[in-house]
């Protein structure tokens, strides 16, 4: 799901979702696990404020800051982008790493800057396989109101719908590396409700300077989760939104990402993703399309 919000309203919607996410359960102590024992070992070790290499055996951190221009597509019918923010992403990726805990971005996808970060910890390391408890964002929420409110045109379909909250999920990741490939896999438990499991193989192709990404997913959402974000209950029901409760179902995506290096701090980054979803998603009378296009050019630096 894409929201079209300003860039202010996006900030206030991070720091509700993160706010929800950690102090839920063991969202929180996770993430208190890594505040506690990361940042003030971050603090008090002088002698890494310049470490910009990322997940050495001890401590290690970097930080980048991105600007880019971004064109994306909405499933939402009726949905789409009317200002220029809507055109516009502003991101600070951050990197930590201490004694197996992590923060971390995805820096293989172009979606991360919609997605944002992962936390978690390593259970297990060896040398091509890992296996990780993480934290992260699966689906992203919207905000009926904001989204009719931001329109140029009325949106009877979202007039009435209630918040769908992100998708925070809690689970487990398999990493396999190969020479210049990852596959990984996720299983997941949302918070909102249900599970999903996500597959992604990510593979490398160098060219001159040009560091470029081809990528290729499957993510499965189980029932609830599909319900609770694309479906419509009784209290819902309007005369353009009927009742809808659907089962299981799936997006697959293709990915090309690249980026190439400015200079020593600046990298020029773009790429572009295609997802499809499965007909259990696109049936819904929320949705208006079941093939979605988002492409990103920008910048990043690095601090």
């Amino acid at each position: 799901m894409n929201n079209y919000l300003s860039i202010t309203q996006r900030l206030n919607r991070v720091q509700i979702m993160f706010s929800k996410s950690v102090m839920t359960g063991t969202y929180q102590l996770l993430f208190l696990l890594v505040t506690f024992i990361a940042v003030p070992a971050f603090a008090a070790d002088p002698q890494h404020e310049n470490e910009t290499t990322v997940f050495d055996k001890t401590f290690s951190w970097q930080a980048m800051g991105g600007m880019s221009g971004i064109y994306q597509q909405s499933q939402l019918k009726g949905v789409k982008p009317s200002e220029f923010e809507d055109y516009l992403n502003i991101s600070l990726l951050l990197d930590v790493y201490y004694k197996g805990f992590f923060i971390q971005s995805n820096h293989r996808r172009s979606d991360a800057v919609t997605l944002g970060g992962e936390i978690g910890y390593e259970l297990i390391v060896k040398d091509n396989w890992e296996l990780d408890i993480i934290t992260k964002t699966y689906v992203q929420g919207y905000q009926p109101r904001e989204l009719i409110k931001n329109s140029d045109l009325a949106i009877a379909t979202l007039a009435g719908l209630q918040e769908r909250d992100s998708g925070e999920g809690l689970g487990f990741r398999y990493s396999h590396f190969y020479e210049d490939a990852i596959l990984s896999v996720d299983v997941a438990a949302l918070i909102t409700d249900g599970w999903v499991a996500d597959i992604f193989y990510s593979k490398l192709l160098p060219y001159r300077n040009w560091d470029i990404y081809l990528g290729v997913g499957l993510t499965h959402y189980s029932a609830q989760v599909t319900d609770y974000f694309v479906g419509v209950n009784k209290d819902e029901v309007s005369e353009m939104r009927s009742f809808y409760k659907p089962g299981s179902s799936y997006k697959a995506q293709l990915e090309v990402f690249a980026r190439y290096p400015i200079s020593q701090k600046w990298s020029f980054n773009g790429g572009i993703t295609q997802s499809y979803y499965s007909a259990s998603y696109n049936n819904s009378p929320l949705i208006g399309q079941q093939h979605l296009t988002q492409v990103m050019l920008g910048v990043l630096y690095v601090f």
